[in-house]
């Protein structure tokens, strides 16, 4: 299984002004390949995805400290706040 950041990290920046784009929502993509998990690992995801979601107000962000010219979803690098 496979997440990815879809926001503000993948919308990129302007190419005019250099900002970052602001989506409206900040989401996370969560991918599980077919036919290879049973419900014992589905299982364990759903509570994972769970935990994350109960400690949402005491979670904190992030901040980006590399970010490439090219693929910066795939190569950015982050640290905490």
């Amino acid at each position: 299984m496979r997440s990815m950041e879809r926001g503000v990290v993948s919308a990129g920046r302007d190419p005019k002004t250099g900002d970052h784009r602001y989506p409206t929502l900040e989401l996370t993509r969560l991918t599980i390949p077919r036919r290879v998990y049973t419900q014992a690992h589905m299982d364990v995801v759903a509570e994972s995805v769970k935990a994350v979601c109960d400690a949402r107000e005491t979670t904190r962000g992030l901040k980006m400290v590399y970010e490439p010219k090219y693929l910066r979803f795939f190569q950015a690098r982050f640290d905490r706040l």
